[in-house]
């Protein structure tokens, strides 16, 4: 049988490929390329370059499997050395791991590079939280929001008892376990890093927005033991989806919403659509003037928001309402003091967002509506979304609901959808409501599928 070696250097995110067939090369290119936008124009891209006969190590399950395929034997030397120090953490005997917590778990320290796939709520802190516990070896946490930097830190020292380090949002504090913002290390350079790290751990790794800044930052660092954590892998683009798993591997473990809706892990969602009409056909042609006509300043479609929030509020749910613009949440928060509803907004700009958090953890306000809390934010007590702001994005979309799918005692989670009229618009409506099929199965309401499919 033919033979083609896959060396992993020392010190290195990249597999090289040698003592193979020309053909090889060709296949291993093919494999590895897509074609990227430039407005009007593609052109292709590739994540195999072929003057280095080399490509990101994430990527040797996926050319292993081809070159498998066509009759190759693939032999791969990992040079790779394990640095890191010991971290000695103690483990919160207060978080006991589910049974399909215990698997993603089993499935990583086997593997050690993938992605473990699982829903809003399921829970993906704590597998990250066990897996570092149980490797026991210095770890850099990647996160890209500050409120998730402080949520990770907070979590580290409740579960693993230790006091985490923090770079980012101005800190740049390393210990052996340390979270950090990717923002702030591309910036400042991963050089800069002191410590000897052995595991890293990407979270929110679906996201395609930062696929990028991700890739970028993944090559630079050259750990062998990589993971990444997300609630939505699937996303519409190849090139962003092959970054992705470029850095941390394939998806190695993944358990569907439905799945755990059926063991009672979440609450089951109900559908509710918001229809309005608007007293004027809309005027705008361009996209922009067009959002902020039919959604931002629509005076019928935000009336019948607030008091949907308000109908669901008295019914005693928590109430989080996504908009995208702030100039759309500063609207939407005037028009519930002039009604007298207790609701705060939230964003940004907000300089005291700790204290509105807690002021709706705590039950002093049952409505918050939210530019932020699109992922990764932990707020259990919310048990109704009401999307707000529009867009097609199914990742975005499926973050967003996936806040109100915590268990509830066996009560329904509510899911608030706009159907906007303006064709445009209705597409992007058909596209939110077709990542939620897709995403929660058999729980989605049959009628909604007739809307999809007219």
């Amino acid at each position: 049988m033919r033979v083609v070696t896959l060396r992993i250097p020392d010190k290195s995110a990249l597999v090289y490929v040698e003592k193979a067939d020309p053909k090889v090369y060709f296949m291993i290119y093919e494999e590895l390329t897509y074609r990227k936008s430039f407005g009007k124009w593609e052109k292709p891209e590739s994540l195999y370059n072929p003057h280095t006969k080399s490509f990101p190590v994430g990527l040797i399950p996926r050319v292993k499997s081809l070159l498998n395929s066509k009759g190759y034997r693939v032999r791969i030397i990992d040079e790779r050395e394990i640095k890191g120090v010991e971290i000695n953490a103690t483990w919160n005997e207060k978080y006991q791991l589910r049974k399909y917590q215990q698997k993603a778990l089993k499935k990583a320290l086997k593997r050690n590079m993938g992605v473990l796939a699982l829903p809003v709520g399921s829970g993906k802190t704590i597998i990250g939280l066990r897996l570092i516990y149980e490797l026991n070896l210095s770890t850099l946490i990647i996160v890209h929001t500050k409120e998730l930097l402080y949520q990770w830190a907070d979590n580290i020292r409740e579960v693993l008892g230790i006091e985490p380090g923090l770079v980012g949002d101005n800190n740049w504090d390393e210990r052996p376990v340390t979270v950090a913002m990717i923002q702030t290390l591309l910036s400042r350079g991963v050089d800069k890093l002191q410590k000897p790290y052995a595991v890293l751990l990407f979270d929110e790794c679906h996201r395609t927005s930062a696929a990028e800044k991700f890739y970028e930052l993944g090559i630079s660092l050259t750990q062998k033991l990589r993971f990444g954590l997300s609630a939505t892998p699937w996303r519409r683009i190849r090139g962003e989806e092959l970054k992705i798993e470029g850095i941390v591997g394939p998806i190695i473990y993944e358990i569907k919403a439905e799945d755990l809706i059926k063991e009672k892990f979440l609450a089951k969602p109900r559908f509710m659509i918001i229809e309005y009409e608007s007293s004027m056909p809309p005027l705008a042609e361009r996209y922009k003037e067009l959002y902020e006509e039919i959604i931002m300043e629509n005076k019928e479609r935000n009336k019948a928001i607030v008091g949907i929030a308000y109908k669901l509020a008295k019914r005693g749910h928590r109430v989080l309402i996504d908009v995208k613009r702030i100039e759309h949440g500063k609207i939407l928060i005037e028009m519930f003091k002039k009604k007298g509803i207790k609701a705060e907004f939230l964003s940004s700009q907000s300089p005291n967002r700790w204290e509105i958090f807690e002021k709706f953890k705590n039950g002093e306000i049952s409505v918050l509506i939210s530019t932020l809390l699109k992922e990764g934010v932990d707020i259990p007590e919310i048990s109704a979304i009401i999307l707000a702001g529009g867009g097609k994005s199914d990742i975005m979309t499926i973050q967003t609901i996936g806040r109100a799918l915590r268990p509830k005692g066996g009560s329904h989670a509510v899911i608030v959808d706009v159907k906007d009229d303006d064709p445009l618009l209705f597409t992007h409506f058909i596209e939110r409501q077709k990542a939620l099929k897709q995403y929660y199965g058999k729980y989605y309401d049959k009628e909604l599928e007739k809307i999809i499919k007219k």
